[in-house]
């Protein structure tokens, strides 16, 4: 018996969004089984999971906080992923434009009147993360280094510049037992609805980010040569398009909107930087892979993927206050979910088929 891999050069919009659900529900079952061996009610762990987040009027509000973060970088990732750009750097990317933020808003506008001072601490976060983004896109376009290797590696530097700051030379003088900063001046923080930190404002910039990433990949140049090195190479380079300057661009922009949502995590949900667990990004970076891909690299598609599984992270945190579970639960939810996508992408670009040689059913050796 002989297992073989086919290429598959044609998929239907409603297969793949048949294809990604299964996968989807596949991981959720897989994870809810995991939580049955730990003595819990399936249903417990339906509500908090499933349920809560999505019909209880205070859990939406948190929800839709963490949709825009994961949207943002998310967003971000699939300008990049069209080009057949696989950056995972989003969560670095997150953690330095939160640090230009911080930056900005502690040292250069801390008397600046409210909308100018946010302006520009915003500003400053999403040149932070075009920067954390570009690094990665010049050695991939110019000397061709694998960017995922680049990017996985710029997120733990990026975590060790923020220890570096909070134990050493940003570390607040109140900061006793943990280290942090100092929480940015009230004039830099976003309005929130109570204790949701969900942030009207932000959730404008995330729709406005949304239309505007749509444009840049389907109205632009910029767009139609990242759309057609992701399609077909071979073309682009024939018709004399640069993939040096495609990866640069694109690695700009992706870096760009992960860090403005490292910005609206500090400016809206955090206000200071700090250790793990309390890390101002929450493994959110990570999340906007599976919304990328869960949207189908389409930006308009983006809003429900990352709405969903905003839900989710928010889930997950429940059941783990809830229940008392280990923190380590929402990195397994989102580990399990990123499998599924990943399992689901490989079935709608490669078909398996077993074929049995001649000669083997009639006992011919």
């Amino acid at each position: 018996m002989i297992l073989e891999i086919h290429r598959r050069y044609a998929v239907s919009p409603k297969q793949r969004i048949i294809l990604y659900v299964i996968f989807l529900i596949l991981g959720i079952t897989i994870f809810v089984i995991i939580e049955l061996t730990q003595g819990i009610a399936p249903t417990r762990v339906l509500s908090e999971l499933f349920i809560s987040p999505f019909t209880n009027p205070a859990q939406v509000l948190i929800t839709l906080r963490y949709t825009i973060p994961i949207g943002l970088s998310a967003l971000g990732l699939l300008l990049v992923y069209k080009a057949g750009i696989y950056s995972i750097g989003a969560e670095g990317q997150m953690a330095v434009g939160a640090v230009l933020t911080a930056w900005a808003a502690l040292f250069l506008v801390p008397n600046y009147p409210p909308p100018i001072a946010i302006a520009i601490s915003i500003i400053f976060g999403a040149l932070g993360g075009a920067l954390w983004g570009i690094i990665p896109g010049i050695l991939k376009g110019l000397i061709g280094t694998n960017e995922i290797i680049t990017t996985l590696m710029m997120n733990f530097i990026a975590y060790t510049i923020i220890d570096y700051l909070i134990y050493g030379p940003w570390r607040s003088p109140k900061a006793y037992n943990f280290p942090f900063t100092n929480p940015v001046p009230k004039n830099t923080q976003l309005l929130v609805i109570g204790d949701s930190r969900f942030s009207p404002m932000a959730f404008v910039i995330f729709i406005v980010m949304v239309i505007v990433s749509f444009i840049i990949l389907n109205k632009t140049k910029l767009g139609f040569e990242l759309r057609t090195f992701g399609a077909n190479p071979k073309a682009a380079y024939a018709s004399g398009m640069s993939f040096a300057k495609v990866v640069i661009l694109g690695m700009f922009l992706s870096g760009m909107l992960a860090g403005i949502a490292g910005s609206i995590q500090l400016l809206a949900v955090h206000h200071y930087l700090g250790p793990k667990p309390w890390n101002v990004t929450e493994g959110l970076g990570y999340t906007a892979i599976l919304a990328a891909w869960l949207a189908g690299l389409n930006p308009l598609a983006v809003l429900p993927t990352a709405f969903l599984l905003g839900g989710l992270v928010n889930g997950s945190f429940n059941l783990r206050a809830a229940l008392n579970q280990p923190a380590g639960i929402v990195d397994l939810m989102t580990s399990t979910l990123l499998l599924s996508i990943i399992s689901a992408e490989f079935f709608l670009n490669y078909s398996i088929k077993l074929r049995i040689p001649r000669g083997v059913s009639r006992g011919v050796k």
